[in-house]
C-alpha cells in the first residue's frame, strides 16, 4: 500500500489545480454581463444579447467545456482513488489515467483558451463603444 501514496498525493495536487480551474472558469461565465452592465453602461432591464459577439460566445463555450472537463477529471479521480484501493471499478488502471490526464488537459485548454477569447471580447466591445 505505501507504494500508492505517492500517486494518491500525486493526485490530491491534481485534483486542486483541477478544483481552482473549475473555479475560476465558472467565475468567469459571469464576466461579459459584469462587464457589459458595469464598463460599458449597458442599462439594466436592457437586452444584452446584441451587444455579445462571437468571442463572447466562444468564451462562454470554452469555459463550460473546462467546467464539464474538471468535473469529469474529479469523477474520475475519485474511481482511480477507489481502484488504488483495491475497490472494483469498470476501467483499468492505465484507461482511468489516460481520461484523468485527457480531462485533465482538455479542462486547462478550455480554460486558457476561453480566457483568451473574453480578452478579445472586452478589447473589441471597448473599442466599439468609443
Amino acid at each position: 500500500m505505501a507504494s500508492q501514496d505517492w500517486k494518491q498525493a500525486t493526485n490530491a495536487e491534481y485534483q486542486k489545480v483541477i478544483s481552482s480551474v473549475t473555479a475560476l472558469a465558472t467565475g468567469s461565465l459571469v464576466l461579459p454581463i459584469l462587464f457589459l452592465r458595469e464598463l460599458l453602461a449597458v442599462e439594466e432591464g436592457k437586452n444584452l444579447l446584441p451587444h455579445l459577439t462571437w468571442a463572447a460566445y466562444m468564451s462562454a463555450a470554452l469555459l463550460v467545456f473546462a467546467v464539464f472537463f474538471g468535473v469529469l477529471f474529479q469523477y474520475v479521480s475519485a474511481k482511480w482513488i477507489k481502484n488504488a484501493l483495491g475497490g472494483e471499478t469498470c476501467l483499468s488502471d492505465s484507461h482511468l489515467e489516460q481520461v484523468l490526464d485527457w480531462s485533465f488537459w482538455l479542462s486547462i485548454l478550455s480554460f486558457l483558451g476561453g480566457l483568451v477569447f473574453l480578452a478579445c471580447f472586452v478589447v473589441t466591445a471597448k473599442a466599439a463603444n468609443f
